[in-house]
């Protein structure tokens, strides 16, 4: 694949980016453990102490010195170990993980851990199950790829009135799925890139995408973005690129 080829999704990655956030931990010392998950993200990382119980610090994200919100420190075990089922019922939709990369959308991380970089991709799904219609767009690279996650999207647009439109070099036919339309990347525009998007039904409000691209063997580099003018760019890039 050449940089010309990648191009377009490195722009669209590019502009995606928004300024820089600090994520400041509160408690009696800093949560050491929670370190490897916070420095895949380009944040400043702060500690504060508080005179209080370990289990009932927090961490904050904010940006220009506004604070964006917070995670108590019962939830730290998820951020570490973050669930990567696509949760179905509204009752169980809490995700902790999912909201430290809501408040961090807009910044950099370099991932090697898949488990983390596909909670990450989570959150896009789940948006997009939530609203439960319009166009969810997801990448995998190579088509062979997508044979683990064939039973989310067929419950996906099962559920829902979804449409999906996966990508993939043909490397392997995927099984026919009514709803899903597999676009074949046969140029290999996106081989490099694990992306996946969700156009929010024409609600800007509800438009994201995660934006990925392995730039080492298992190792990305990406953003996740809220951004609708982004996510529109992308997913009219995506419309284009394969057929």
């Amino acid at each position: 694949m050449t940089a010309d080829q990648s191009g377009p999704l490195r722009d669209v990655r590019d502009r995606a980016r928004g300024p820089g956030k600090t994520v400041t931990t509160f408690g009696p010392d800093p949560y050491a453990d929670l370190k490897p998950v916070l420095a895949q993200f380009d944040v400043g990382l702060d500690h504060e102490f508080l005179p209080i119980p370990e289990s009932e610090g927090y961490l904050t994200v904010s940006v220009e010195g506004r604070t964006l919100g917070s995670i108590s420190a019962a939830a730290f075990g998820e951020l570490r170990d973050p669930d990567t089922e696509l949760p179905w019922d509204a009752a169980t939709r809490e995700s902790a993980y999912r909201d430290l990369v809501q408040l961090l959308a807009g910044t950099t991380f370099v991932m090697d851990d898949r488990r983390h970089l596909l909670a990450t991709a989570r959150e896009i799904e789940d948006r997009a199950l939530r609203r439960g219609h319009g166009r969810l767009y997801a990448s995998f690279q190579s088509l062979s790829a997508f044979r683990a996650q064939v039973p989310v999207y067929e419950r996906l647009v099962g559920r829902t009135d979804l449409r999906a439109f996966v990508y993939g070099a043909p490397d392997w036919e995927p099984p026919d799925v009514e709803h899903v339309t597999v676009r074949l990347d046969d140029a290999d525009d996106l081989v490099a890139f694990w992306v996946v998007a969700f156009d929010g039904a024409g609600d800007d409000d509800a438009k994201c995408a995660m934006i990925a691209e392995e730039t080492a063997p298992d190792e990305y580099t990406g953003v996740l973005t809220y951004d609708p003018e982004v996510v529109d760019d992308l997913t009219a890039y995506l419309d284009a690129v394969a057929a």
